[in-house]
C-alpha cells in the first residue's frame, strides 16, 4: 500500500512558486550564484588545513563510513597537524536514512565542533550536511525544512566536504538527499536550504584512486546527468549554463580515460572538477526530470543512483524537446548540426548513446537488472512518487502521472 508523507515540495502552492519563480523571466528580478571555496591538487588538502587555521578552527568533526576510513585518518592527521583537535564519527549509513541523522548529530553536541568535515561520497556528504542542520539547530524537523526560513547554521561550525567519488557534486551543493525510512516503500527526499552549500571544498585526485570501474562509470554519469539536466532546465542562468557545458565536455573526453587510466592522478582530478562545477551548475541552476526518475529508481529498485541517472538522460532529452527548444542551443555547444530541428535532435540523442556504447553504460532501465514484473508491479508507486519528486518544478516541462508511466515504460524498453 502507498502510503505519503508530506514533504514540502509535495504541496502544490510551493511548486507552483518555484516553477513561476524559474522561468528566465524571473531571472532579470533576482538571481545569485553560490560556490564553497575550493581547494584542489594534491596540495589542496594541506591548503585546506593551514587554511582551517587562519579561520580559527580547534576542534573537527569528520563524518565519514568505514569504507574509507583510511582517508579520513588522512585529513584526521593533516588537521591534528596545524593544532586542531579532531574526532572520526564512521557510521554513516548509504543513501541516508533518516532515522540515522539523530545519533550523529549528538555526537557532533557532544565534541562541539567549529568545522564538520565530510569525507566520502554522496551519501557522507549528505549526512553530514542533514547532521550539521540538528547540530546547530536541534529542533528542527528535516521533513519540513523551509528553504524560505532561516535555519541559522555557521553559528556553531563550518563545513567542508572531501568527496572520495566523482559525480555527486554534493561539495558543492545546498541539497541532503536522505531516504525517507518512515514510509513504505521509501522515498528519496532532498532537503533543500540555502544555508547549506559547504563553505570548503577539497578534491585531492589521491583520494578518488582506488574507485572501481562500476563506481567510476557510475558517478561520472551523475555528474553528466547534473549537467546536462541543468543545461535545459527552465531555472538555469548563464553562469550555470556555461559550467553545464563545460562538465559535459570534461565528462565526455575524461571519463573514458579514467576507465582506461585509474591511476592516473591527471585524469582523475579532470573528473573530480567535472563533477564539482556540474554540482556548482545544477544547485545554482535546477534540475529536473532525470533526477526525479533516478531518485526513485534507487529507492524502488535499490539501483546506484549514477547508474540511474545515466539511464535517464536521452529520455529526457527527447521529453523536454517536445516543449522546448533550448535542446538546440545545447546542441550548438557541443558541435552538433543537423538540417532540422528533428535531425538535431536525433543527432543529440545519438551522441549520448554512442557514448553510452563506448564506455559501457546501461541505455535501459531493463539494463539495470530491474525485473519486468517489479517494474510492473511498482509502476503506479514509480510514477506517483517521480511526480512528486522535489525536482520537477524546475524542468521546464511538467508530469502527470500517466506522462511519468509512459516516460517510464519508455526507458524500462528504451523506446526513443
Amino acid at each position: 500500500m502507498l502510503c505519503m508523507a508530506e514533504w514540502p515540495m509535495d504541496r502544490p502552492e510551493l511548486r507552483t512558486i518555484i516553477t513561476t519563480y524559474s522561468v528566465p523571466e524571473s531571472k532579470l528580478l533576482l538571481n545569485s550564484f553560490i560556490m564553497p571555496k575550493t581547494f584542489y591538487g594534491l596540495a589542496g588538502l594541506q591548503m585546506f588545513a593551514g587554511a582551517m587555521v587562519q579561520f580559527g578552527r580547534r576542534r573537527a568533526f569528520i563524518v565519514t563510513d568505514k569504507g574509507v576510513r583510511a582517508l579520513a585518518l588522512t585529513v584526521q592527521k593533516m588537521l591534528k597537524g596545524v593544532g586542531i583537535e579532531v574526532e572520526i564519527f564512521d557510521e554513516a549509513k548509504p543513501e541516508v536514512p533518516l532515522s540515522s541523522i539523530k545519533p550523529a548529530a549528538e555526537k557532533m553536541e557532544a565534541l562541539q565542533p567549529d568545522l564538520i568535515v565530510a569525507v566520502g561520497g554522496g551519501s557522507v556528504m549528505d549526512m553530514a550536511k542533514a547532521s550539521w542542520i540538528l547540530y546547530e539547530a536541534p529542533q528542527t524537523d528535516l521533513t519540513n525544512v523551509d528553504a524560505m526560513q532561516p535555519i541559522g547554521l555557521r553559528r556553531k561550525a563550518f563545513l567542508a566536504c572531501i568527496p572520495t567519488t566523482a559525480g555527486t557534486g554534493s561539495e558543492a551543493t545546498n541539497v541532503a538527499v536522505i531516504t525517507d525510512d518512515t514510509v513504505e516503500p521509501h522515498r528519496k527526499e532532498g532537503v533543500v536550504h540555502p544555508e547549506l552549500y559547504p563553505d570548503f571544498a577539497v578534491l585531492d585526485p589521491r583520494f578518488v584512486l582506488k574507485m572501481p570501474p562500476n563506481l567510476t562509470l557510475g558517478t561520472g554519469l551523475d555528474a553528466l546527468s547534473h549537467a546536462v539536466d541543468c543545461y535545459l532546465c527552465r531555472s538555469s542562468n548563464e553562469i550555470s549554463d556555461a559550467l553545464a557545458v563545460r562538465a559535459t565536455k570534461l565528462v565526455f573526453k575524461y571519463l573514458p580515460l579514467a576507465l582506461k587510466y585509474p591511476d592516473n592522478p591527471q585524469i582523475r582530478l579532470k573528473t573530480q572538477i567535472a563533477a564539482m562545477i556540474a554540482g556548482s551548475a545544477f544547485s545554482n541552476g535546477g534540475i529536473g526530470t532525470t533526477h526525479a526518475v533516478a531518485h526513485n529508481i534507487g529507492a524502488l529498485f535499490e539501483v546506484h543512483h549514477g547508474m540511474a541517472c545515466g539511464v535517464t538522460i536521452p529520455y529526457v532529452i527527447k521529453f523536454y524537446a517536445e516543449v522546448d527548444d533550448k535542446y538546440l542551443s545545447f546542441a550548438e555547444e557541443l558541435g552538433v548540426r543537423g538540417g532540422s530541428n528533428e535531425e538535431t535532435l536525433k543527432k543529440l540523442i545519438d551522441i549520448f548513446m554512442d557514448f553510452y556504447r563506448k564506455i559501457g553504460a546501461p541505455t535501459t532501465m531493463r539494463d539495470l537488472g530491474i525485473k519486468e514484473d517489479d517494474f510492473k508491479e511498482k509502476l503506479d508507486t514509480f510514477a506517483q512518487y517521480v511526480v512528486k519528486d522535489p525536482t520537477g518544478p524546475f524542468a521546464p516541462r511538467q508530469l502527470t502521472v500517466e506522462e511519468a508511466k509512459e516516460l517510464l515504460m519508455d526507458m524500462y524498453y528504451g523506446r526513443l
